[in-house]
């Protein structure tokens, strides 16, 4: 017997932060969100696809990303279709940004990715993953 599916995609993303205008501002700027709307303990951000971002206050800092391998990983990735030049623009904008690691091979080339902490230490890695848009990772 077939199993039931109920879920059709993920529909959000809550991130923690201390100060929702600044962190605002930062999503804006650097990833080009747009606010759908902003309250004092809360926003609700969006991109041209995927996901919302919902940025929610806390009173202490929380920083999201989880150790393996003895090393901080994220929980949250961006793909960019202009890599090089987007990682070019977050140094020439005096962010802090990891240096560019390249592994694998895929199918249709190498994997690159770079890490970056938003205002609050939330670890977040922007990709140009090339395979994605192969049917078995997104379906078109």
């Amino acid at each position: 017997m077939a199993a039931l599916h109920f879920i059709n995609e993920v529909v959000q993303i809550y991130l923690p932060c201390t100060n929702i205008r600044r962190s605002v501002e930062w999503y804006v700027d650097v990833f080009g969100y747009k606010v759908i709307w902003e309250q004092e303990d809360s926003a609700n951000l969006k991109l041209p696809q995927g996901p919302l971002l919902f940025l929610k206050k806390s009173e202490v800092p929380q920083s999201l990303f989880f150790i393996a391998d003895n090393q901080e990983t994220p929980v949250i990735s961006f793909k960019t279709s202009n890599f090089e030049a987007f990682y070019d623009s977050l140094r020439w904008k005096g962010l802090s940004v990891t240096e560019i690691n390249e592994y694998g091979t895929g199918e249709n080339g190498p994997y690159r990715d770079f890490y970056i902490k938003d205002p609050d230490h939330n670890l977040i890695e922007v990709n140009e993953f090339p395979d994605l848009k192969l049917p078995q990772y997104r379906g078109y």
